[in-house]
Formats: C-alpha cells, structure tokens, sequence
C-alpha cells in the first residue's frame, strides 16, 4: 500500500506511526553503532617457499578519476503533503525506508519530481553534469550558484484525491571539508566507522545513472540491473509457463577501495546474474494470470494441490487493487501481498466497523457496486497496515509485472534450471558479464575527462601445494561398530547388504559385532504411514545406538529418521537403497558408506601431515547461520557450531543452538559454545590450548566491525571466565562468498583456478588482512573463491600460516576424496545449522495448536539441540 494512500484513510495519530516506519520526517542524524576499535593490522605477506605462482584474471577494473577534482554533493529533500482528517500532513520521500517494489515506487516519485524540478530551475539545466541518487543525494562536478533551492508542485505528481503538494527543497551540505578526487586514502581505514565513503557515493551514483536512464533495466537492491530484452550474444531465457516466468540476464556492480598495483585506488567489480521473474502482463488481472498455471479452473478448491501449489509460487507476489478510488495507475496505486488463499466470496465473512456480519460478495456489491462474476474462485488474503487480515477478489487485483522470483516461489525443477544457466564457464561468464553491462548502461566510458574505467586486472597469485594424507592402510582410527541395527522396507531388502557391509569394514580396519534386522512396518492407523517412532523406541530398549536405514528413494523418510535420531539419541545413517544396491559393483560407493559411518562413530579416517594441525593445544572453531527460514516468520533462527573438540586435533563435532534474529546474532552463544568446546576438547585430549582460531561464516564487510568489537570481547571474557590471566592466541577470521569478485587462472585462455590459490595482494583491502582461497574444484561452471578477513588478533599475524590453515582444513573433511571449499568447522557448522532448522520446523509443525508447542529459545535449546545426547559428543551429520 503506498504511503500516500495510506495517510489519506488514516487520523493523524496512526499516519505518524506509518510515516515513522516507512519514512523520515527530515531529521538525519546517524551515528555509527560500531567502527570506532581498529581491526587487527594488515601484515605483510610473504609467498609461501612451496607455492607456484601463477597468473589470475579478475573481473576488478580500476576506476581512474581525474586528480585535483572537487565533488560537489547537495542535500535533495522531497515531501508530500497529504490532506488527513486532522490536517495537512508532511511526508518525507526521499529518505525511504522502506523495501523491495514499494522502495522502487519511492525511487521513482523522486526521480519525478526531480525532473519537475530541473524543468524549472535553469541552475540544473546547466553546470553539472549533475547525477541524483533518487533519494537525497545529489552529486555535481561544478558548484551551483545558488545556495537554496525551493521548489512546490501543485499538480502533476499523483491523482491521489487526499494530495495538496509536492516541496522540492536543495540545499549544499555543510561539512568541514569539500570532498576531493585526492581523498582515496580516506575512504578506507583501519577503524571502519573512521572511513570517508562519500567518494565511493559518489562514484556508485555515476556509474547507476545510465541503468537509471534506461526504460528496459529492472534495478534490484541498487546494485543489480537487469535487462527485460534480450543481450545480444546471450543464451535464450529460461520460460516456465506456469505463472509466465522467465529467467533475465543482470549484472551486479560494486565500488571499492583496494591496494592496487603500485598505490590503492578505487575499483569496480561487475559479475552476471541469472534470475527468474514474473512476467504476467499490465492490466492482467489476478484471476486471468491464475489461467497461466496448468490445471487450474475457477471452480477449484483452495486446498487442491494445484492450489497449493499456486500459493507457494505466489506466496507475498504483489498485486495492485483495481476498484473504486484505488483503481489508479503508476506509482499512484495501492499494492498489497498475497499472503494466502480465503474462502470464496460469498463465504468469506468478517465484520465491519459498527460491528455488522458480511463477507466479501455482499461487501463489494454494496460498498463498491462490483457484482462479482468469479463467486467460485477463493478470495486474497493479505495484511493491511493495522496488522489485520483483509480478503480481495482475485478479479479485481491487477499484476505487478517483472518482480522477481524468490527462491522459496520456485519449484525444484525452476531453481535446477537457474543454477545450471549460471553455472556459466569461465569465458562465458566474462563474455556474459561484458555483454549485459553495455545492454543495462554500466560500460567502462569516458565522462567528460573526469573518469575512466580500466581494462580487467591480471594480478599474481599463488597454488599452495595440498597436504599428504596417512591412511595407515586402513582408517586412522577405527571405530568398532557395535550394538547397531539396519533398517529395510518389508520386502525392500538388498540381498547380501550385510556380507559386502563387513567385508568393507573389515578392509578399513572396522570390528563389528553382527547387526539387527529391522523393518519399518506399516500402521493402518496411520493411513500406510510407517512407524519411524515405533522402531526407535523398539531400538532403545534393546540398546542399540546406531541405526542405517535403506529407503527406496521413492519413499522420503530422512527428515522423519533425523528428528528422531535427535529425539531417541541414537546416531543413524539413510542410505537410498538403490545406491545400496550399487555396493556391489561400486567400490567407491562402498567406501563412502563405511567413510561416513567411521566419522559418525566418532572415528578419524586419515591423518593430514601438516606444521598446521599438528599442535595439540589448537583449538579451531566455526560458526554458520541457517540459510533456510525454519519458521517462516519467527524471529528465531539456527546457529551452527563445531570445533575440533575430540579426542584428536583433526577430529571435529559440532551442534546448533537457537537464538533470536537480531544484528548480533552469533552474540547469545560464543560464550555458551567456545566454553563448552574449551572443556569439552580438555576432557577428551587433555587440551590446554595455547592458540584459538575462530571462523565465522556469511560475515559481509558491513558487520567486520560488530565481530570486531563484540564477538573478540565475548571470546576474552570467555577466557577469562575459565581462568584468571588466561589469555591464548585468539585469531577471528571473517568468510564470505557474497563478494562481488571473480577470478580466474589466465593461460591460454581463462580457465577456472587450481585448488588451493591464494590471492592475498593487490585486489585486497588497503589496511585489513584479507584474502582470496579457492578450496574446490568446480563442479560446472566457474569456482568463486571465498574471501576471508583477519579481523581480530591479540598478536601479529603471520598471514602465511592463516593462509595455509584455512587450505589444510579444506582438506579435512573426512568422507570425500577431493577437498571442500570452505574450512571443514564451517562445513559442519553450517550442516548442522540446516539440521537444527530442520528439527525445529518438523517438531513445532507437529506441535502446533498443542502444550508442545514451544514459545522460548531455551525450550527450544532444551528439547530440540545434541548438546546433553551422546550422538552429540560425535559427528553425527557426517
């Protein structure tokens, strides 16, 4: 619903309350809530004795400005004043809070009326050349002549009925220095709140300003332009009829500070994306794009699978309303989500104001005159500003067209055909990239002499050789399998699944006692449903402890068989069982099997041979979010954790914890796990570690300074609680693949990297430690290199040992033959951050409208975490 419609049916009080939440009044105070502690020194590196070097391309231009320019930025304040029922009511549009197509409206209002007001002012038609950022920045490469400028619209902006005028009001920013070409040194610093970003504003703005321009571009999140018409020398898009999606070609654009060859400089990097988009047409309404889904009528049900369907592909799809004073054009007209699926018209009931029964037939037809023709088809349901539930006629929304497709909107064959287009190769991807930057308009160009955009970078790099791995013809360390289980469908067994088991194991160095058969027997009760709880509770109270369950694939009982392996604290293993039936013939499948088995258990497969892992008393950490909503809208989310605690350096465990979403969300925990992990790892190996070396995963450059000054004090104080003046090594390290940087190895041609390059010069910050690791090969398409941050160090880094860590722990993961791409403890932090939200969503799926249903986090820690199980002192999502 836009803002300005909202004022006009709303009193003064609660247009204050929408106005507070969705835009400003004018005041624009901001302060930094975290940056002012420097982060850990950047240390010089030095190239390790054994590494090749090698050649990389990179997709970082250098941005070349003209020195001795000064930059001139202007404050844009734009309002709307609306008519209430208290009085006249001004709204701040061009510092918008608020998100996705509704944030894009505003942009668009602004764009507007500033166009109304360089028609008017002569000072902005000439000079400049002036580049506005659609909110309230305005960048000049000349100084106006004017101090003020003041400027109403009457007439022309909207047709809202409630809006009297437009104020358009510029105005120099009084700051204690004019921002300069020469002031790069400025806009990074090792205190991050410290940093002058504005050139970097600047620069963003001047670069946006042709997909701005340009009618066919979609801008995502002010970074990524999207072209509606095809690139030239592109593949065909993705079309998927159901619901007319069709895949758009973009390109992402970022604006940095890096050390550059000889001296640090600005960049700009630019990669392609590959999205899908609906792209039902203007003027369709809701009730004909329903047509465009395969197997829908208006007489279906709500509840029908196609139904259901339709719903998850259009879950918060916004549509416009189309009746009575809504029905308006453009930036003008209401939008609402879908938010689900009602009852039809007529028996779709609620109450109105002076507390009357009707529903939403006989609503439209009194309020409005609509006589309904589709009284079959289920109504919309979404929620109105109040917080409340409305229910709309799907015939009179209209489409919103080209809004995105989120991936929870997709379908598994949708999202497989996204990452396979772009799963592009190398020279696809650099030849893809260049194509839609000159179709959106964000090309390397010459503005006036003022700034030049380089050529693609070519800096050095180095391929660290990859650890030796001891297997001592076996596994390292076997562990003996014994009170266990496996678990067929009845007259579902694999024949001789036992003999090739134990052949396997014994080759590893396994001892086994002999397993007990069981089968899943079907309940009538449960309509064929097969009694996964029976059989764990069978398996209890005949002590067993670890269960391996071959399921047909057309059968999925794996979340069922985790949550319960949680629940009756006994580890399993699911092995489809036409990969089972494959052991025979396969003796990599067989491998794997008893692999991940070992590792479950609790054992070690092999031994890596490093300087690295060889300290006894280090201990390494890695924390991982949940990328997969759990709860849809909770606020609580999953936390991953693991830490090589064992009885080995080189074995690691972990588990998750649930904690509320907010900016700090790893804050609730670090004390909790790096404790429990610190006592954990002195029990089982007698550690005293002298040096702790924490990964956090998913960290953007944005949060460097809150893991800088409140997750290292957490971690002190965490010392400090197990023993006064203890006081180890502590070195926190930030990864992330959300960067915007591609790399790739340049020798006859572009081709993807070799495992384990490091880039660690020149495309890095000027002041933080960081780097650039390709820890796998790629399986299709291009490898994106992680990047990693040393943000916190009680002592000089030596960054060639960081460097060589973060390769060694790619190595480790135990079941796998080739290395992974991110450290082993995120890898398993992060798989068991998706097992905990897979608990949760199960257990409080099942317990909902119940007194199971759980309201706390520390219900929810208590009940649904590995930490006081015994699967929990092992790997258990091996």
């Amino acid at each position: 619903m836009s803002i300005h419609e909202k004022l006009g049916e709303l009193s003064l009080q609660e247009a204050e309350s929408i106005n507070g939440s969705a835009h400003t009044n004018g005041t624009r105070s901001k302060t930094n809530k975290y940056g002012t502690v420097p982060l850990a020194p950047k240390q010089v590196s030095h190239c390790s004795q054994d590494a090749e070097i090698i050649q990389v391309r990179t997709n970082v231009r250098e941005i070349v400005v003209k020195p001795d320019t000064t930059i001139y930025q202007y404050m844009v304040a734009i309002y709307y004043v609306f008519q209430t029922p208290k009085g006249e009511f001004r709204v701040e549009m061009s510092n918008s809070r608020r998100k996705g197509d509704d944030y894009q409206r505003d942009l668009a209002m602004c764009r507007g009326v500033y166009r109304r007001a360089v028609e008017h002012y002569p000072a902005l038609q000439t000079g400049g050349p002036f580049f506005y950022d659609s909110q309230n920045s305005l960048w000049s490469l000349s100084k106006l002549n004017t101090d003020e400028l003041c400027f109403t619209i009457n007439e022309g902006v909207t047709n809202l009925s409630n809006f009297i005028k437009a104020e358009f009001v510029l105005y120099p920013i009084e700051v204690a220095k004019e921002l300069s070409t020469n002031d790069i040194e400025n806009t990074a610093t090792l205190a991050p709140a410290d940093a002058d970003k504005r050139l970097h504003q600047a620069i963003a703005t001047i670069l946006a300003d042709g997909p701005k321009a340009n009618p066919d571009v979609i801008t995502i999140n002010g970074s990524t332009h999207y072209s509606v018409r095809p690139v030239m020398g592109a593949q065909e898009a993705i079309w998927f009829p159901n619901g007319e999606r069709s895949s758009l070609l973009g390109v992402t654009r970022a604006v940095k500070t890096m050390e550059g060859y000889e001296k640090q400089g600005i960049f700009m990097s630019n990669d392609m994306r590959i999205s899908l988009f609906h792209t039902g047409r203007s003027h369709m309404t809701l009730a004909d794009y329903f047509k465009t889904f395969q197997g829908f009528n208006v007489h279906m049900d709500r509840n029908h699978a196609v139904a259901r369907n339709m719903l998850k592909a259009l879950k918060n799809f916004r549509v416009l309303l189309s009746y009575g004073k809504h029905a308006l054009d453009g930036n003008d007209a209401r939008t609402i989500p879908i938010r689900g699926f009602g009852r039809k018209p007529m028996d779709q009931e609620f109450e109105l104001a002076d507390g009357t029964l009707t529903n939403v037939y006989e609503h439209f037809r009194n309020r409005y005159n609509v006589e309904l023709e589709l009284t079959e088809l289920w109504t919309i349901e979404s929620i109105v500003p109040s917080g409340g539930v409305a229910h709309y006629p799907p015939e009179l929304l209209r489409v919103i067209p080209n809004q995105k497709v989120t991936c929870q909107q997709m379908t598994p064959q949708e999202q497989s055909a996204v990452i396979r287009r772009s799963a592009a190769k190398p020279h696809e991807r650099i030849q893809t990239t260049d194509n839609v930057a000159n179709a959106v308009g964000l090309v390397p160009r010459d503005l006036s002499g003022f700034l030049q955009i380089t050529e693609p970078l070519v800096v050095s790099g180095m391929v660290l050789k990859a650890p030796i791995v001891q297997h001592c013809g076996g596994f390292y360390d076997a562990i003996k399998q014994e009170k266990w289980g496996i678990v067929f469908l009845p007259y579902q067994g694999v024949r001789d699944l036992e003999n090739i088991l134990f052949e396997e194991m014994h080759r590893s160095g396994m001892n086994f006692d002999e397993p007990r058969i069981m089968y899943l027997e079907p309940d009538n009760q449960f309509q064929g449903e097969f009694q996964i709880h029976r059989l764990f509770q069978e398996a209890k109270d005949n002590g067993i402890k670890f269960l391996l369950f071959i399921i047909p694939s057309s059968i999925d009982y794996q979340t069922e068989v985790k949550v319960c392996e949680q629940y009756y604290d006994i580890l399993t293993q699911y092995v489809k069982k036409e990969t089972a039936l494959k052991m025979r013939h396969q003796r990599d499948t067989r491998a794997n099997i008893i692999q991940k088995m070992n590792m479950k258990l609790g054992g070690l497969n092999f031994k890596v041979i490093n300087d690295y892992l060889d300290n006894e008393n280090l201990l390494i950490m890695g924390y991982s979010l949940s990328k997969t909503p759990g709860l849809g809208d909770s606020d609580v989310t999953t936390v991953g954790y693991a830490s090589n605690c064992m009885d080995h350096p080189q074995k690691f465990a972990g588990s998750h914890k649930f904690v509320k979403k907010t900016d700090e969300t790893f804050s609730d925990i670090i004390h909790e796990t790096l404790r429990h992990s610190l006592k954990k790892a002195r029990q089982a190996r007698n550690m005293r570690a002298d040096k702790v070396v924490i990964y956090f995963n998913g960290i953007s450059d944005g949060q460097l300074a809150m893991v800088n000054e409140v997750y290292a004090p957490q971690c002190i104080e965490t010392f400090q609680s197990l023993r006064q003046g203890y006081a180890p090594e502590l070195i926190i390290l930030a990864a992330s693949k959300t960067h915007n940087e591609r790399l790739y190895l340049d020798s006859r041609g572009v081709h993807n990297l070799p495992i384990g390059t490091i880039v660690d010069t020149t495309i890095v910050s000027p002041v933080f430690n960081e780097f650039y690791h390709v820890g796998a090969k790629a399986i299709q398409g291009t490898a994106k290199p992680v990047k990693y941050t040393v943000v916190y160090s009680n002592r000089p880094v030596k960054m060639e040992w960081v460097e060589g860590l973060t390769n060694t722990l790619c190595h480790e993961h135990q079941i796998i033959k080739s290395p992974i791409s991110i450290p082993v403890p995120l890898y398993i932090a992060a798989e068991c951050a998706k097992r905990g939200c897979t608990i949760l969503e199960h257990r409080q799926r099942l317990a909902a409208g119940t007194r199971n249903f759980l309201t706390t986090v520390a219900e929810m820690n208590r009940n649904y975490g590995y930490d006081e199980t015994q699967c929990g002192m092992t790997r258990y999502n091996a």
